[in-house]
């Protein structure tokens, strides 16, 4: 039994800007206001990071095409790193990260759908949440076709949305007046300061395009790979960079950056109103709530094959140990539909979990940010150890190779100095719950060796 590659170019792209569009756009730019000091550093910092997203985003395109497998990131570990670099990324996303990443997303969707129907209630949100996940996850379960169509559809609804309010907000809207209660001026300017402030707004921004790494994981799913899979991702990006500079500017075209200082949390909704009268604040949170579905609807689709890409290299020698039962669902394909069932099950199952007990991630989130971003420079890394070894003349090639991984490599590197620097407790949790991998590894590796 193995997946079936039944995904074209149009689902890639759609999962790209599905999973990257949620609700950062319409509150990033909010916090990202009370850094900037002048309108062309906030494209500046929007059209940097989609760079610095679109650098990661060509060499996992290379990669997936060297290893056109499920869980891209895994196997690229795997092969260049050894079998403990790519246990290590896949029990974190199984431990945590994956779950909490769906559960999350599901909170915002639950505080989204309370607000459009007029309702305060705790509950309520979070079973707007659990329903929420469970659809997606019903909709996995029955076929890769099914789940990539969703997203196609949500995908659509969503980028319409957007560019509605673009349009209204740059044509049709009058200007706010504002006067603005405090400035932002930096009396001295400094290399540090300058760095400091570079990197303040990249980390602001970059959380925003959280996500365009996650098509990677549907790689053994994807028809002719070598041509869908590189132009999905990078045009993906491309145009989720696209989007954001434009909905950037409609912000600026409405409001003055004085006033989105001030008022960081109604900025998009300030846009709707001026756009399209009162009718536009429900518009506004229709299209957040539809926005955020589509990303949940991405998250539940791509998760479970990281899961799966994971437990099936290691799940003979598990069988071994007390971690069979586990290893055996979360490897298990539908025999029918040819996904995997049991990753979907556990994923979605976890996530409601997070949901219902937790309430919120955000620290876990913080926890994790220095491993994950260790992560990710390892995979880009990758490239340069696999590229000699799997690739050919015929292959996609990612452009201006070496500079570009570079580019990616250094830029991360410094947002994990900086969350040492400035997040020292929470990036310690973090560094100590991705460690619980080290034990558990070991367990498979006696089992394998036979000790």
């Amino acid at each position: 039994m193995s997946l079936k590659r039944k995904l074209g170019f149009v689902s890639i792209f759609s999962i790209v800007l599905g999973n990257i569009i949620g609700s950062g756009i319409f509150f990033t730019p909010g916090e990202l206001a009370a850094v900037a000091e002048a309108e062309w550093q906030v494209y500046f910092f929007w059209a940097l990071c989609g760079f610095i997203v679109l650098c990661g985003s060509l060499t996992f395109a290379e990669l997936s095409i060297l290893l056109p497998r499920p869980g891209v990131m895994y196997h690229s570990l795997n092969e260049a790193y050894g079998p403990f670099a790519g246990f290590f990324q896949g029990w974190i996303q199984i431990l945590v990260v994956g779950p909490a990443s769906i559960a999350g997303t599901a909170i915002f969707f639950g505080e989204l759908a309370n607000q459009v129907f007029g309702i305060e209630s705790n509950i309520l949100m979070l079973a707007w949440g659990v329903m929420a996940i469970a659809f997606f996850a019903l909709i996995n379960l029955r076929g890769i076709e099914q789940g990539g169509n969703t997203q196609i559809i949500i995908t659509a609804a969503k980028t319409i949305g957007i560019l509605a309010l673009i349009i209204g907000a740059i044509f049709f809207a009058n200007p706010v007046e504002w006067t603005p209660s405090t400035t932002n001026q930096n009396s001295e300017i400094d290399l540090w300061s300058t760095m400091q402030f570079i990197g303040l707004g990249v980390g602001i921004v970059l959380f925003t395009y959280d996500g365009w790494a996650d098509a990677s994981h549907l790689a053994g799913e994807v028809k002719n790979p070598r041509r869908n899979l590189p132009s999905g991702l990078i045009l993906g990006v491309v145009g989720v960079t696209a989007i954001y500079l434009l909905i950037n500017y409609a912000f600026l075209n409405v409001m003055s950056l004085e006033y989105m200082r001030d008022n960081p949390t109604i900025i998009a909704t300030t846009a709707a109103e001026a756009a399209f009268g009162s009718i536009g604040v429900n518009i506004f949170q229709i299209l957040i709530g539809v926005s955020i579905f589509g990303a949940l609807g991405g998250l539940v689709l791509s998760i479970p094959r990281l899961f799966y890409a994971t437990v099936s290299d290691f799940n003979d020698d598990a069988s071994k140990t007390f971690l069979k039962p586990f290893f055996k669902a979360l490897s298990y394909l539908s025999p029918k539909t040819g996904v995997p069932s049991g990753s979907i099950i556990y994923s979605a199952a976890m996530a409601v979990f997070f949901l219902l007990f937790f309430g919120t991630f955000s620290e876990i989130v913080t926890f994790l940010m220095v491993p994950l971003q260790f992560i990710n420079i390892l995979v880009v890394s990758s490239i340069f150890k696999l590229r000699p070894r799997l690739g050919s003349q015929d292959d996609f090639k990612t452009p201006l190779y070496p500079l570009v991984p570079c580019i990616f490599i250094l830029t991360m590197s410094i947002l994990i100095i900086s969350a040492l620097i400035y997040n020292t407790e929470q990036s310690l949790y973090g560094i100590i719950l991705s460690l619980t991998s080290i034990p558990a590894y070991l367990i498979i590796k006696k089992a394998r060796d036979g000790k």
